[in-house]
């Protein structure tokens, strides 16, 4: 009962998203529209399936977070327009501290596809009883942290003077 506000917010919020793409589209169109579309997906998609999503996205973005964050605190808590510009195109320190987070949510707790579930639980996970969240976070974070800072100390080395 509580959440009847949030859904007429989010139709509300999608239609008006809708209409920067289809600005002459009539909203009180775009309502229906997505009313339409929430309402049959709701009738038709199996919610215990979506959360299970919903983990697979928290294994993707929690330690994506991770790494975010140790790069932006080893640079003083703050992008210069260098740091956003003149970056890298491919760290491949920071995308292995990703997938490192990932594996390790993965291995805590798996999700996803039946098939994948079924192999990574043959790695036999321990249970901590602490979720895979924070794990996952402390991976990814710890070694995204050791990699900006060797990588900022080898940049101020080879920096030209």
């Amino acid at each position: 009962m509580t959440e009847t506000d949030e859904a007429f917010a989010n139709v509300y919020s999608a239609a008006v998203s809708l209409q920067n793409l289809v600005p002459r589209v009539p909203q009180k169109l775009l309502i229906g529209v997505v009313t339409a579309v929430a309402v049959a997906g709701a009738l038709v998609l199996d919610l215990v399936s979506y959360q299970s999503f919903l983990l697979l996205l928290g294994s993707f973005f929690v330690p994506l977070f991770a790494v975010l964050l140790a790069d932006w605190l080893t640079a003083g808590r703050h992008y210069s327009e260098a740091d956003v510009f003149d970056a890298p195109e491919w760290r491949p320190g920071l995308v292995l501290a990703w997938v490192a987070g990932f594996a390790a949510y993965q291995w805590l707790y798996p999700t996803g596809p039946s098939w994948w579930v079924d192999r990574v639980s043959k790695l036999h996970p321990p249970d901590w009883g602490i979720g895979a969240t924070v794990p996952s976070f402390v991976v990814a974070f710890a070694l995204a942290s050791a990699v900006c800072v060797v990588s900022r100390r080898v940049a101020e080395r080879t920096a030209p003077a």
